[in-house]
């Protein structure tokens, strides 16, 4: 049936949008929750820290078992933690029992984001692969985006437990959903290939994607924090900061599934990257420069948005049916540990220069990065495109 393949995306997109939706729980009930648990700023930064973190030490795991074992088995798991982490922490009573609460539905979070990757691949290799993962992308922000209404209404009705109860709420009604999604049959795995590991040819390239990766999200995050800082220290008010930079979000919204179309009806996904980061890094340098900074601020936020597709797909045109387990995670360990790792180094650097320009200054070395980081990865994979080790037609034909 030619929409099955839609419809098993539409219950991925919610599966990582419950993510997001679960992730935004804790800053929904900041306040609710120092109050109630006695706790401070930087231990509600731990309980944020604890959704995300899980993702370097499980990740790569995840991806080894999804060797193992049915991807639909997996991700029943991973919802079927969230919806536990969320029941715990709406019955809570301290801070180290949330933060136990709240690393579980990371974990689990972690094994949805990467069977959702994993399965959309599987459905779209080498068919829309750009646009779908570009409306996957869209899915975590789209939960977290929700959750800040949905949730700051029941926080100020019900308290903060209904919130986190709603976390659960919403990940048992995905995880039913997900009981109806099917996996697409593989073919047949040869026995020359290693379920344990991935051929250099291939390793190489699916860490370089998974910088690009970590480096594009890494630089979004360094916009969204330090934006609002420096156009206040430009001289605006902090409610025109904020508000520029939430207009600036809205436009990397619309521009990933829109800019996603665009990509696949081009059928040249690196030179999107090169040229999209590039523009991107341009506009960051003039908006630290104070050159027309709402027209670059609000250009940013246009030109990232058609990255996440292309560099999501990425991995597909060097990964087998047989090493996409494995090698997403691997990808997505990359991602991981940037994520964990940058936003400290780029605050130390903040803190010895003292101004909120560094931060986006770095974001603007991390896009440019992209450009040798593609060149490298078009270089490593074309001699094993030519010859996939799967002897996949279809990969082959991708490239």
């Amino acid at each position: 049936m030619p929409g099955r393949r839609w419809m098993i995306l539409a219950v991925l997109f919610a599966a990582r949008a419950a993510t997001g939706f679960q992730f935004q729980s804790i800053g929904s009930t900041a306040n609710l929750l120092m109050q109630d648990l006695g706790i401070n700023y930087s231990e509600i930064g731990m309980l944020l820290g604890a959704y995300l973190l899980p993702g370097i030490v499980v990740a790569f795991p995840a991806g080894l078992l999804g060797q193992r074992f049915r991807e639909k088995k997996l991700g029943l798991a991973g919802l079927a933690m969230m919806a536990i982490s969320g029941a715990a922490l709406g019955y809570t009573d301290g801070f180290v029992a949330a933060l136990a609460a709240r690393t579980i539905g990371g974990v689990g979070a972690t094994i949805v984001v990467l069977v959702a990757t994993k399965m959309t691949v599987d459905w779209f290799d080498s068919r829309e692969i750009v646009l779908a993962m570009s409306l996957l992308q869209m899915s975590w922000p789209f939960g977290a985006m929700l959750a800040l209404p949905i949730q700051a209404y029941i926080a100020q009705r019900l308290g903060w437990p209904a919130v986190m109860l709603s976390s659960a709420v919403c990940g048992t009604a995905v995880l039913f959903a997900f009981t109806f999604v099917s996996e697409r049959e593989q073919p047949p795995q040869p026995a020359a290939i290693d379920r344990a590991g991935l051929p250099l040819a291939v390793l190489l390239p699916v860490l370089i994607a998974g910088l690009i990766w970590g480096g594009m999200n890494l630089a979004c995050i360094l916009f969204f924090s330090y934006a609002p800082l420096l156009i206040v220290a430009q001289g605006s008010t902090p409610t025109v900061a904020a508000s520029l930079t939430s207009l600036a979000i809205w436009f990397t919204i619309l521009a990933i599934p829109s800019g996603g179309y665009l990509v696949h009806r081009s059928g040249r996904p690196i030179a999107a990257i090169v040229g999209c980061a590039l523009v991107a890094a341009l506009a960051l340098v003039l908006f630290v420069d104070g050159v027309f900074p709402t027209i670059f601020c609000l250009l940013f936020g246009v030109a990232v948005g058609p990255l996440s597709g292309a560099i999501l797909s990425l991995p597909a045109r060097v990964l087998g049916p047989h090493q996409r387990a494995v090698g997403l995670g691997l990808f997505y360990t990359c991602f991981y540990v940037l994520m964990a790792v940058g936003p400290l180094v780029v605050g130390h650097l903040q803190d010895v220069w003292g101004s909120p320009s560094v931060g986006l200054i770095a974001g603007a070395v991390l896009l440019a990065a992209t450009v040798p980081l593609c060149l490298s990865f078009v270089v490593l994979s074309k001699p094993h495109r030519l010859a996939a080790p799967d002897g996949n037609p279809e990969l082959r034909a991708a490239s």
